[in-house]
Formats: structure tokens, C-alpha cells, sequence
């Protein structure tokens, strides 16, 4: 499938280029971040399970049943995103308990790629026989020139296409052919069919409402905003595997992860038929259960009937039933009607099965009457091979690009769950300050069950957002602090970094503390953090600007001038009541992010042993997504000093109407939470950068004391005046 639209075919060798006006400073204190080691060939320490040994030469055995000589395993599941217990395949087989990694098997080898933060975990947990790969390591190879080197021409390597986007699947084709390899499909992914045994099921939580007073709209009308953004691109039908999409679009959420608050399902939107189709795990029992107080059923509030089948059209005069593989609409007969045939929307809700969901993308594509089919760039193979490549629209979706801006009542509740957050923080940090002056005991792994705890008593806590990112003394240097049982002194930094759900609102705050006196370095590092969250946050920008625009090099100046970086995005996008990471943008201008210490898929498709350079597909970076007014980021530079300490500041802000000459747009703060200004060298700050501090503290007197004189709480009153005194950046 030739999927190379938009312009957005890059040459391999270009993706690993360095961004312009990187220093020195910056690639050296990657290389201090990232592992120097590149490989690792794990031959002794056999676990003493023999269970993941056993499994990986079932999936041999099977492989050469199939005649294939190599077979690459995906780290995803059939909705390419979070995984689940249940969806942990190359753990099954390995040992690896990373998110980010690729495999391929061989009649004789194995090999692993992960990136520079699991690198060290995956040469600790994986099993014996398996050769390891970091990404971007100066002595590693891509994928596809292992796989070369390791078999011979004419050979069969296989994948799961239902494990495998489209787009990754369209470059292994480019590039195998070009080796003069075989790309086979295997339906039936083969670690499926031999691990049956001691398997975690689909998970299936109890789905409840998002109450309109937080949705601010109906899933009616989200319904009906997206049939018109598809019918701007002549796309009568919708694909959507993306969960936090789908749960946005249905004002429904779950928590079938630990942190975000989704649901395994799929979703078909068809605009020519007017069926909307969403797929359940045990869709049955989840239709016949309550979603709200009041008892309503989940089919009632998806006007369907109580076995997800929704009831035949009524025509009026001049139309018609039309049926198509049992799907029911109403059509004008030779054009004479002249009114729109209007229908309540209902939901056809059928069981989660990807085969079957498959079946049903293809029936859709290929009704003669269906002009465009629309699929997001994270859609597996197997659901896309099905839609005619003459059909294919092959972009972000609409609720995606709608869900981006949140609207008033999202930033209403957004605005309120952080502050409430703010409120717990400033009552927790302040008892916390108190406690380590009295002398407690304070343990690492305590605090952080303490304050999971306390929060569920907060107004709507709907549990964590996040992985809790808590540490002291040399556990903050890393990117994720292992929580130890470390005891909190007065003589080094205390990392705190935890989020939290609400029902109107995710959180994502982070602050950093030396309980005792910091000495100068802490100090630096502390207040060029601050100024680098500043200089962001006094943004102002003009429409069309992208999060890579954003991201400039005056914004990280601070850090830069003492030869310090941190090697992944600055802000985020954040879900309202949902995932703590969202796309469609992002604000960054690296190599380096989130997901890779590399640019983009190298790892994967570099191509070394190909003739001639190979033209690859790209899947659109968030960096150059559009930022749009209701956009809610995070704000959050970090500093990993190895061998040192760890800092990060986070505040979240959204993106409203600023104050200029002419039309733009600026920041405006959701987190209500002081600084430490013993960690502050206000000689360092600009007068413009002293300006905003004073008048977030201002901000944070006038909303938080009021909460805090309401909950009586006279110790966080003072220990937030203490922060809040802004003399000491006159000195």
C-alpha cells in the first residue's frame, strides 16, 4: 500500500540530522544522559522460569511450520496503544516489561531494540539468548540491516498486520523488496496461538458517563461535528482505533488502564448509512450496566436497545429503505425529496473482536456509494488493507483535531480540578515542611501511598494520572525515579511529580524541595529551571504558530549558558479527563522525545545495506501541529545531573487570546503552587521574568488563601505567605 501523502516522505538519513543552533553543550550532555553502551549480548543468567524460554521456541517451532525465517514483533496491541497485562506479548516470550521495544526472531536468534531509559532494565530482565540494541547507539544497527545480516536472500520474514500500523508496515514492504526479501502477513499473530495459558483476559471496567457539565456538549453533537469535518474531505465513512478519541467522542470513560480512564473498543462512523457502530469488550453485560447516580443504562444513553441493535428508520414520503449487508438508511428516490432526512442518532454496539471489526471496515470501504474512508495514522495494517487505496484518506481524524482545543466547560473544569490540586498540594507540602522540622521520619515509598490516599478525598479524584515520579538525593537524576524506600533528609532534593484524574480535569504538577540550605549548585539549577518555565510561559504568539516554533532557543538560554539540557519535550498536551499525554501537538524543537533518545523510527528503517537511499513514511510530528486558543499544556524543563541530583518544575497552562498590536495568542496558568525561594537566585532573573513571578504569586494569593481560610488550614496559609513574599526579589 502506497500511503506517501502529504508531502510527508523524508529520507532516512535526513531524520538524524541535529536541529539547528544545537550547541555543544546540548550533544554532550545527551551523550551524558543517554547510555554509552549500544549493544548487549545477554548468553548467561537463564531465568530459572523456563516458561518465557519455552514460549520463544514454540513461536520457532510455529515459524518453521509456516516456512518463515524471521518474524518481527511489535510491542502493541490491535489499537497500537497502552498496553494491558493481557496485550504484554513480547514480554511473554523475553522478559522485557518496557513500553518501547521491537523484536525479530530467528530459527536461531533474537534480538531487541529499546531506548536509552529501559536500555538498562531490558540487559537486567530479559531472558538469556537475546542480543540487545539502544537506539542511536554508535555501535548498533536498524532492524531491517540486522535482519539482512541474519538471513539470506529470498527469505520469508513475517508480522502480524493487526500489530503493525500502516505506515510501518508500507516501509518494512519498501525496504525488504529492495533486499530482496519476502514481507509475509501472518493473521494469527504467532505468540497468540502458543501463549494460552496464564494469560490476563481483556480487561473490563465499569464504563460511566462524563457528565455534560464537564463535556459541554452531547456525544450527539460530537457526532455531527465530525460527519461535518468528514464531509469537507468527502469522507462518508470513519475509522477510529484510537481510545481516548473514541472516549472523547462518546462522553464515556473506563478504566481499563491504570492511569488514563478508557476502554478497549473500536468505532465506525458512516456517514452514508448513518450507522455508528462502537465495539465492546463483553458488550452485553456492559450495555445492561449503569453509567450514572441515577441509574441510567448504558444502551439508554446510547439510545440503542438493550442488545446494542438500534431500531429500523422510518421514511418519509419520496425515500426509501436502503439495505446494505443489514444496514438500514433512508435515500431519496430519484432526487425529489427535498428536505433532509433527519434520524436520532443511535448506537449499534457489537462485541470487541478485531477479525470482526475488520470484516466490517471492509464492508463499509467498499459499498459503491462510500466516497473517502478516513483513518488515523495509527490504524494497523489489517484494518487499513482493507479500504481502497484510491478511497484511502490517511490523516489525523476529526475527533482528534476537535478534541485539541478543549471547549469552555473542559477549561471551566480543567481550571477548577487543578486548582483544587493546588489547594491539596499547598496543604500537603506545608504539613510535609512541618513534619521534617519536627523530626518524623519520612520514607520515599511512604509519601507516595500517603498522598495517593489523601487525594481520593479531594472533590471528583478519580485516582492518578501518571507514574509517580518521586525521589530523593541521587534517585531524581534519573528520567524515572525508581520509588525506594530512601529517607528524606534536609541535605539534598526531594522530587515530586505526580498528576492526578479528576472527573472535570487532569493534573500534571510537579515541584522540587531542600528541606535544609541548598547549596549553590542546587541553587543554579533551581532558578535557571524557573526562568526556562518563565520564558515560556510569557510567550505571546501569532496564529499559525507551531509547538517546534515555541520551543525557540532563547527559551532554554538559561540552561544552556551553563551547559545544561534535558533531553525530551518542554510542554506536553494534556486530555481533559483523560490520558496525561495527548496529542495532536506538542512543544519541542529536538531530536529527541518522549518516546526515542533518536529522530523518529532510525532505529527501525535505516537501511544501510539498500543500493540507493529508501524513501520512508513519516507519521506527522506533533511539533509542527498548529497550536490553536484551548489548548492545555504542560510547562515542564527538568534537569538529570548523573551523578548529582534530579529537578523538574511542571505547571500546566492553556492557550488563550493575548494582549497585542495585533491578533495573538499567550499562556495562561492552571497551577496554583509556589516556588522555593531558597532554591531562588533572583539576581539572575530579568526584570521581565520578576514581573511575571510577582504576578502568578499575586494570582496564587487571590485563589488558593481563599480555599485554604475555608478549610481552616492556618499552617498552609503561612507557609504559602513565606513562598509568596516576593522582598527578596527586590535584593
Amino acid at each position: 500500500m502506497q500511503c506517501l501523502q502529504n508531502g510527508l516522505k523524508l529520507f532516512v538519513l535526513i531524520a538524524c540530522a541535529l536541529i539547528n543552533g544545537a550547541t555543544s553543550a546540548d550533544n554532550q550532555y545527551s551523550r551524558d544522559f543517554i547510555p554509552r553502551e549500544s549493544v548487549y549480548v545477554k548468553e548467561g543468567h537463564c531465568h530459572d522460569d523456563q516458561t518465557k524460554l519455552n514460549r520463544l521456541e514454540d513461536v520457532r517451532r510455529l515459524m518453521h511450520e509456516k516456512k518463515l525465517d524471521a518474524y518481527i514483533i511489535c510491542n502493541v496491541n490491535e489499537n497500537l496503544g497502552k498496553l494491558k497485562p493481557h496485550d504484554r506479548r513480547l514480554d511473554s516470550i523475553s522478559g522485557f516489561s518496557g513500553r518501547i521495544g521491537t523484536a525479530v526472531i530467528t530459527l536461531d536468534k533474537a534480538a531487541l531494540w529499546t531506548d536509552g531509559r529501559t536500555f538498562q532494565s531490558a540487559i537486567d530482565d530479559v531472558d538469556c539468548g537475546w542480543t540487545i540494541y539502544r537506539k542511536g547507539g554508535s555501535n548498533s544497527t536498524s532492524l531491517v540491516d540486522w535482519v539482512y545480516d541474519n538471513t539470506v536472500d529470498g527469505s520469508s520474514v513475517g508480522a502480524c498486520p493487526y500489530l503493525t500500523s500502516l505506515v510501518w508496515w508500507e516501509n518494512f514492504q519498501t525496504i525488504f523488496k529492495e533486499m530482496s526479501i519476502k514481507f509475509i502477513p501472518v493473521y494469527e499473530d504467532l505468540i497468540d496461538l502458543i501463549w494460552t495459558k496464564n494469560r490476563a483476559p481483556l480487561p473490563n471496567s465499569q464504563i460511566y458517563i462524563q457528565p455534560l457539565q464537564f463535556a459541554g456538549e452531547t456525544w450527539q453533537a460530537k457526532i455531527n461535528r465530525t460527519i461535518q469535518k468528514m464531509a469537507e474531505r468527502d469522507a462518508d465513512v470513519l475509522v477510529l482505533t484510537n481510545l481516548d478519541e473514541i472516549a472523547w467522542l462518546f462522553n464515556l470513560r473506563a478504566r481499563d488502564f491504570p492511569f488514563d480512564p478508557y476502554f478497549i473498543s473500536f468505532c465506525i462512523i458512516n456517514a452514508k448509512n448513518g450507522v455508528i457502530s462502537l465495539y465492546l469488550v463483553n458488550a452485553e453485560e456492559r450495555l445492561a450496566s449503569t453509567v450514572d447516580s441515577s441509574g441510567l443504562r448504558l444502551y439508554q444513553f446510547l439510545n440503542t436497545s438493550v442488545v446494542g441493535t438500534c431500531v429500523r428508520p422510518t421514511c418519509k414520503k419520496n425515500t426509501r429503505i436502503y439495505t446494505n449487508d443489514n444496514m438500514d438508511t433512508c435515500e431519496k428516490i430519484d432526487n425529489i425529496a427535498t428536505e433532509p432526512v433527519h434520524r436520532t442518532l443511535c448506537v449499534d454496539v457489537r462485541e470487541y473482536n478485531p477479525s470482526t471489526f475488520k470484516d466490517d471496515v471492509s464492508k463499509a470501504s467498499r459499498d459503491n456509494r462510500v466516497r473517502k474512508v478516513w483513518v488515523s495514522w495509527s490504524c494497523s495494517e489489517a484494518f487499513a488493507e482493507e479500504i481502497p487505496q484510491e478511497k484511502l484518506i490517511l490523516d489525523h481524524t476529526p475527533p482528534m483535531a476537535l478534541k485539541a482545543a478543549k471547549n469552555e466547560a473542559e477549561l471551566e473544569g480543567i481550571k477548577n480540578s487543578t486548582l483544587r490540586d493546588s489547594v491539596f498540594l499547598t496543604t500537603y507540602f506545608a504539613g510535609l515542611e512541618k513534619r521534617m522540622k519536627n523530626g518524623d521520619t519520612l520514607i520515599t515509598k511512604d509519601l507516595e501511598v500517603e498522598i495517593k490516599k489523601l487525594r481520593q478525598n479531594e472533590l471528583y479524584n478519580n485516582g492518578p494520572s501518571g507514574v509517580s515520579l518521586l525521589g530523593f538525593g541521587p534517585m531524581t537524576q534519573h528520567l524515572f525515579p525508581k520509588i525506594t524506600n530512601d529517607i528524606v533528609t534536609e541535605n539534598d532534593v526531594f522530587l515530586f511529580d505526580m498528576g492526578s484524574q479528576y472527573l472535570d480535569g487532569t493534573t500534571d504538577i510537579a515541584r522540587c524541595f531542600v528541606f535544609g540550605t541548598p547549596n549553590e549548585r542546587q541553587q543554579d539549577i533551581y532558578t535557571r529551571l524557573l526562568m526556562t518555565q518563565i520564558n515560556l510561559a510569557m510567550k505571546t504568539f501569532e496564529a499559525g504558530t507551531t509547538g517546534r516554533d515555541l520551543d525557540s532557543y532563547d527559551v532554554r538560554e538559561p540552561l544552556r549558558e551553563i551547559g545544561v539540557h534535558f533531553p525530551h519535550e518542554i510542554g506536553h498536551m494534556l486530555a481533559a479527563h483523560g490520558a496525561i499525554v495527548e496529542g495532536p501537538a506538542l512543544i519541542s524543537n529536538i531530536t529527541e522525545d518522549w518516546r526515542s533518545d533518536v529522530p523518529r523510527d532510525r532505529h527501525i528503517f535505516e537501511c544501510r545495506k539498500c543500493k540507493k537511499p529508501q524513501d520512508v513514511v513519516m507519521t506527522p510530528n506533533w511539533s509542527d501541529y498548529v497550536l490553536e486558543e484551548g489548548m492545555v499544556f504542560s510547562n515542564e524543563p527538568s534537569f538529570y545531573g548523573k551523578g548529582e541530583f534530579g529537578m523538574r518544575l511542571e505547571n500546566t497552562m492553556f492557550i488563550s487570546t493575548g494582549q497585542c498590536e495585533k491578533p495573538c495568542f499567550a499562556f495562561r496558568q492552571l497551577v496554583f503552587l509556589p516556588y522555593e525561594p531558597n532554591l531562588i537566585k533572583p539576581e539572575l532573573f530579568s526584570d521581565d521574568q520578576k514581573s511575571w513571578l510577582k504576578d502568578y504569586y499575586r494570582m496564587i494569593e487571590q485563589l488558593v488563601i481563599p480555599q485554604l481560610q475555608a478549610r481552616n488550614d492556618s499552617t498552609a496559609i503561612t507557609w504559602l505567605l513565606n513562598r509568596t513574599n516576593v522582598t527578596f526579589l527586590n535584593n
